[in-house]
């Protein structure tokens, strides 16, 4: 990592102290790292990602299984680390000291947490003026429901993603990732960058607070706004999409194999039809036009499908695209990691971890065309850069940093508790 200061990183020169657990806080601080600041993760002193998790292991012989957490390691890349007992006060004097010299603190706990450690905006702006606070709490930091806690699920709950995701006539689905998790991440690292910006013209830092539920509600407008139109809910329809037909998920030649294929005009319908060889079907007047085509999707879907099954997803998407009809595999994991024009973009991250080994990530989804991004750099070993935080960031004595190791403020291997 030494490397930040000579080459052309946006934020090169930004130290984000990150006390963020799980997922939402992490991939933001990964996104910034990437960009060139240098993040430190503060960690519990008692084991890595969601709790006490992966502090053993039932492999014989297998050595510091809490490196090897695969989703801590994917959303901390790029990051220095350091545990620390915040439980004792000795911790809590450290990381002020380490916030005193860093320009940005950004932490996801319930909205009590931070005072109740005394570790409140208003305290820390006694070792750092200028200071940007970061907070993600659920719900918010004010308001009936302040002090209730969630994870991504609840979240895509109280916000209305549920209520629209699932099939028609069945129940609410959650969406298939930690969808609340990463969409509000880049939220974060956007207004991290907005405040670090009014900061360099104004002097001032400030607090900042983003809430999970309402970055969630914040993609979904439509829905709030064809409501408010039409006095109608959203209804749950699948893959299928109230103003395109075809619009669905098709089964392809082999297991478990698919394709979506979506239409959204008349002329994209004749240009499927030329793709597909114009069977009799495709004349029938109940598919002529788009309206007669929602009316009929079921049918519809059963004469695309007959298509469909006898070749590979690879095969119809390529043949629908040449004829300028929006279709795409749908890859699974392996298949997206291996992908051609990932590849031939420089998209894949690839990252050598002592401990973890060889990885493959999803890399920053936006490029710029006079900066550099920070790729290749895995995730920290737990603690692994205590030493340089405690002897050349903050100049500590090492009699102060034995009487630190000897108290467990910030042990180097994390320290078995029992819950």
């Amino acid at each position: 990592m030494s490397d930040n200061n000579q080459r052309n990183f946006p934020l090169t020169g930004i130290r984000i102290v990150d006390l963020t657990n799980v997922i939402a806080g992490p991939v933001s601080t990964r996104v910034l790292a990437q960009l060139g600041a240098e993040v430190i993760k503060v960690e519990v002193p008692w084991g890595r990602a969601i709790g006490n998790i992966a502090m053993h292991t039932d492999v014989p012989g297998e050595l510091r299984p809490y490196n090897k957490v695969a989703s801590f390691n994917e959303v901390n890349r790029g990051k220095r680390s350091i545990a620390i007992d915040l439980a004792q006060e000795e911790g809590r004097i450290l990381l002020r000291e380490i916030i005193s010299v860093s320009d940005v603190v950004i932490e996801n706990y319930s909205p009590r947490v931070m005072g109740n450690l005394e570790l409140s905006y208003e305290s820390l702006l006694t070792e750092r003026p200028d200071l940007i606070m970061v907070s993600m709490p659920a719900l918010g930091g004010s308001g009936p429901w302040s002090s209730y806690i969630s994870f991504g699920p609840g979240t895509d709950a109280l916000g209305g993603l549920s209520d629209v995701t699932g099939y028609e006539n069945g129940p609410p689905h959650k969406p298939g990732n930690y969808y609340a998790d990463h969409n509000s991440a880049f939220h974060v690292s956007t207004g991290i960058v907005a405040a670090l910006s009014q900061r360099r013209r104004t002097g001032k830092g400030q607090r900042m607070e983003i809430v999970l539920r309402e970055v969630t509600m914040a993609v979904i407008g439509e829905q709030f706004l064809g409501y408010q139109l039409s006095g109608d809910a959203p209804v749950r329809m699948g893959s299928h999409h109230r103003d395109a037909a075809p619009h669905n998920v098709y089964p392809c030649r082999g297991d478990d194999e698919w394709v979506v294929i979506a239409v959204e005009s008349d002329e994209e319908w004749r240009r499927l039809c030329d793709a597909i060889g114009n069977p009799n079907w495709s004349d029938y007047d109940r598919f002529a036009t788009k309206p007669d085509r929602l009316d009929n999707q079921d049918e519809l879907d059963s004469r695309i499908t007959d298509w469909t099954r006898n070749q590979t997803n690879y095969e119809i998407m390529h043949k629908l695209q040449g004829h300028g009809v929006k279709a795409g595999a749908v890859l699974k994991s392996p298949d997206v990691l291996s992908d051609p024009h990932f590849k031939s973009r420089g998209f894949i991250d690839e990252t050598d971890h002592e401990d973890a080994g060889t990885n493959h990530h999803p890399g920053l989804p936006f490029r710029l065309s006079r900066s550099e991004r920070r790729m290749g750099v895995a995730a920290p070993m737990f603690a692994e850069h205590s030493d340089w935080a405690l002897a050349e960031l903050l100049c500590l004595e090492p009699s102060d940093i034995a009487n630190l190791r000897d108290k467990n403020t910030t042990p180097l291997e994390p320290v078995d508790r029992t819950f």
